[in-house]
């Protein structure tokens, strides 16, 4: 059930809603993302791997998109953040949500990239800077430096990044996986 294609829709589905919702209204989307985190982990049937991937990569997403904010690839203003004082630590809560829920799709809607890894690096470098650029374009970011040097700059690190979280989620699925197949 966990790779049935209704829930990868679903799960595709539910990232799109969550992706819309905190481009369009950033800090006041973050209610509705909690929701909707809530319904994703009445839906799943993974949910503790879900829980737990979606935790790590949100702390090693919110350190990824700081450090490209402290090297000025973007920036936010000061009302994308609920605390304003750690506007000059971190990103904004409602992009570390983004990153959460985009965790939630790495074992369902993107699963297909699991297991290839040049793939998952030419997926996540073309694709996911692409997102960043189109929140740009709603300004809900404002990039620091020109389209073609923040679109490589974001290739780059995205060519390591979509890959590097399937391997995290490979480390937290094993132990699962394993006790599955001693059942069988």
């Amino acid at each position: 059930m966990a790779n049935s294609l209704f829930l990868k829709v679903i799960n595709f589905i539910w990232f799109q809603t969550i992706w819309w919702l905190v481009i369009l209204m950033q800090s006041a989307s973050i209610p509705y993302v909690l929701a909707l985190f809530l319904l994703w982990f009445v839906l799943t049937p993974t949910r503790k791997i879900d829980g737990k991937l979606m935790l790590l990569v949100m702390l090693v997403g919110a350190t990824i998109d700081s450090l490209l904010m402290y090297c000025s690839v973007f920036y936010f203003t000061e009302d994308a953040y609920v605390f304003t004082a750690l506007s000059m630590w971190m990103v904004p809560l409602w992009l570390v949500l983004l990153w959460g829920a985009f965790a939630a799709t790495l074992a369902h809607s993107l699963d297909t990239l699991r297991s290839k890894p040049l793939l998952a690096a030419l997926v996540g470098g073309i694709f996911a800077p692409l997102s960043y650029l189109a929140g740009a374009n709603f300004g809900a970011v404002d990039l620091g430096y020109s389209l073609m040097t923040t679109y490589i700059t974001l290739c780059v690190v995205w060519g390591f990044t979509l890959p590097g979280c399937f391997v995290l989620l490979d480390k937290l699925s094993a132990p699962f996986e394993l006790e599955l197949a001693k059942r069988r």
